[in-house]
């Protein structure tokens, strides 16, 4: 099967008619809260603390904690880009992996998904075995 376009009114499965522009507006909307969550921290600082003490952790793990959502929220953002660059492409529901179509549920649930359930999981394996 084809992957999605922007201008088409293919449905991603049999029981919902979506449109490409119905997913290219989630995904605009999900991109404008990320962003406003980025700018709403502000600039960070990857500063050492000069002079903690041992007794004062509570700042470093407040940092690095900071330091991961930011981490999070500009994967997302990454995400989310990608996945409107496939909607413009006409890359849109097919896994970026494989090439298999996207389930419709996944895609619903996170319309920003690159690949399909079976890859996904490859990936998340090889991501664990290289941490080991």
């Amino acid at each position: 099967m084809d992957g999605m376009l922007l201008e088409t009114i293919e449905g991603l499965g049999d029981s919902s008619m979506v449109t490409g522009g119905e997913i290219w507006e989630r995904l605009q909307a999900e991109k404008e809260e990320v962003s406003r969550d980025i700018l709403a921290e502000g600039p960070l600082r990857h500063e050492e603390v000069v002079g903690l003490q041992e007794s004062e952790p509570s700042e470093q793990c407040a940092q690095e904690i900071e330091w991961q959502h930011r981490g999070t929220l500009e994967d997302r953002l990454r995400a989310i880009n990608d996945a409107q660059d496939r909607l413009i492409d006409g890359g849109y529901g097919l896994c970026v992996d494989c090439g298999s179509q996207i389930d419709s549920k996944r895609l619903l649930a996170d319309p920003a998904a690159p690949r399909c359930i079976a890859c996904q999981r490859l990936t998340e394996k090889e991501a664990v075995f290289s941490t080991m």
